[in-house]
């Protein structure tokens, strides 16, 4: 897996098929000399796939059996310094090998080389609760949570942007002795050491080798498996969460979180990192440690769209992992609803697309004529906007002109002003608007299905459809005082049709192999309640 860095080295995965060869390979190259290598090792990183016990050997051989291998003492010194710089991946679970960075004649001259097996580019990879459970029909008294003893002792290794251990769904509390066969460590880190792991978080380790190739004077705020981002948090929480009662999200969704599989151990392998893109390198070596660690399943929500399954390393990876015994479960991606856009197709990988659930969020909008309407909202707090004066005007009712809707304004009106935008400007643009202008509630009209989905709501604000809209706008000029009272934080289940394919899901076909039907599942997928960072 070889990547062009800024100076126009290659950083790579290289296959080989044992030590004989390899030594034939790199014999001819055009190395270069090992004090240049070490003055470049803050620029570089050599990231080369090889056979672990091709490894083995060569650390041996440095003792002397390697002159035998490798007549070239400039390359034999260039290997030394690089396996005691430990500046790559070894990889011998999910893909033999290791991770390198070559310059194009050293390349040039594995692939002439009778020993070289293959080469792959190394690019960014795209990264992709309390009703959940009860949706899916999951029982504490029968069926499959019962069946199954809730997932207890089922290890999920989730790859992914690490995670926030004082979360309370990460308690142990309930949680048996680990399991024996594991084999992984708790590493420490920034602002992480060994005492946050315990019987539900029994590991976590960490990985970012191959994206410090590309930039390798960034500096890391959080060197850990601490997450900073919220996904990999989240994800874990859903997947095996413990019970936290009592939660909500500011008021919306209240009662007992809890995962899929609450009585499931969890092993995290952060490769995601906000001061980079995600390097394919990272990701393999956080599959293949889960894979030696002894997981039982793997969870991956990062991949490639648009690439050849045969060059595909991330594919190839989760085949390794699937030939060991393990399952792996990875998103299809959020790039829809375009068809084609649809990611991590492969046979072998179980591909997961979001649904919705039967639960929405809303407020609750009456006119003072006394019509009520249901509206989606997720304002974060309690407010009741009571007997506001109601504004709506054609031409500003698009919500995109400061200079217009200041003109209709009045801040000195003691009670709060409530616009009515009815545009095809996004969601949180019109809200930015109405915001900019001081209007202190705003109604969106939007038959856009993504628009019911928002979580952001800076401020007081609700979304109806079309049809109600039509009816809000016809009250406004057949009444002199038009006023309107909202209430929030209102959650509501039972809610046909559901489940339904998430708008952002993406579709198929994958065009890594069109002849596959994916993706394999629906879960649910859209607002569901999970842990967070703090």
């Amino acid at each position: 897996m070889m990547m062009i860095s800024k100076d126009s080295r290659h950083k790579g995965l290289v296959k080989v098929d044992n030590v004989e060869k390899i030594g034939m390979s790199l014999s001819g190259a055009n190395v270069v000399k090992t004090e240049d290598f070490v003055k470049q090792r803050e620029q570089h990183i050599l990231s080369t796939w090889i056979s672990i016990s091709c490894l083995k050997s060569l650390l041996v051989t440095i003792n002397g059996i390697l002159p035998l291998l490798i007549p070239s003492k400039s390359l034999i010194l260039l290997l030394t310094n690089i396996i005691l710089l430990q500046s790559f991946y070894i990889l011998d679970n999910v893909f033999h090998g290791l991770s390198a960075v070559f310059s194009k004649d050293e390349l040039q001259a594995l692939k002439r080389s009778p020993g070289f097996v293959s080469a792959y580019k190394d690019v960014p990879v795209e990264l992709h609760t309390t009703h959940t459970p009860e949706f899916l029909k999951l029982n504490p008294s029968f069926g499959l949570w019962p069946a199954s003893n809730f997932g207890q002792d089922v290890i999920i290794g989730i790859v992914d942007t690490g995670i926030w251990p004082e979360s309370l769904s990460f308690r142990d509390d309930g949680m048996p002795e680990i399991p024996k066969r594991w084999k992984g460590i708790c590493r420490t880190g920034t602002d992480f050491n060994s005492s946050l792991c315990n019987r539900k978080l029994i590991g976590v380790n960490y990985f970012n080798k191959g994206a410090l190739a590309a930039d390798p004077r960034a500096n890391i705020a959080m060197n850990s498996a601490r997450d900073t981002f919220g996904h990999g948090t989240h994800v874990a929480s859903l997947a095996a969460g413990n019970y936290v009662h009592g939660v909500s999200y500011f008021g919306y969704a209240t009662g007992t979180a809890k995962g899929v599989a609450p009585r499931a151990r969890l092993a995290i392998y952060k490769i995601s990192w906000p001061e980079f893109s995600t390097s394919t390198a990272d990701v393999i070596a956080g599959m293949d440690q889960a894979v030696a660690d002894g997981v039982d399943i793997i969870s991956i929500s990062s991949g490639f769209r648009h690439i050849p399954l045969y060059e595909d390393t991330i594919a190839i990876a989760t085949f390794g992992a699937m030939m060991k015994g393990i399952l792996v479960s990875a998103s299809a991606g959020h790039s829809g609803p375009d068809f084609g856009t649809l990611g991590n197709g492969d046979a072998w990988i179980m591909t997961i697309a979001p649904g919705t659930t039967d639960r929405t969020f809303a407020g609750t909008l009456t006119l003072a004529n006394g019509q009520k309407m249901r509206g989606w909202s997720l304002f974060p707090l309690s407010a009741l906007v009571k007997d506001s004066t109601l504004i709506y005007n054609k031409t500003l009712s698009s919500c995109n002109s400061i200079e217009l809707l200041s003109q209709v304004h009045s801040p000195n009106i003691p009670n709060y002003e409530v616009i009515i935008c009815d545009g095809s400007d996004g969601l949180l643009s019109q809200m930015r608007t109405v915001m900019e202008v001081r209007f202190r509630v705003g109604i969106f009209i939007s038959s856009d299905p993504r628009a019911l989905t928002s979580k952001n709501f800076p401020t007081p604000g609700i979304v109806i459809g079309p049809k109600e809209g039509k009816q809000v706008i016809n009250y406004v000029p057949k009444t002199e005082h038009p006023s309107v009272s909202i209430s929030f934080q209102e959650t509501y289940v039972d809610v046909k049709p559901a489940p339904k394919l998430a708008v952002s899901s993406s579709r198929e076909p994958s065009r890594s192999y069109l002849g596959i039907t994916k993706p394999d599942l629906m879960t649910p997928g859209v607002l569901i309640l999970g842990a967070e960072t703090a």
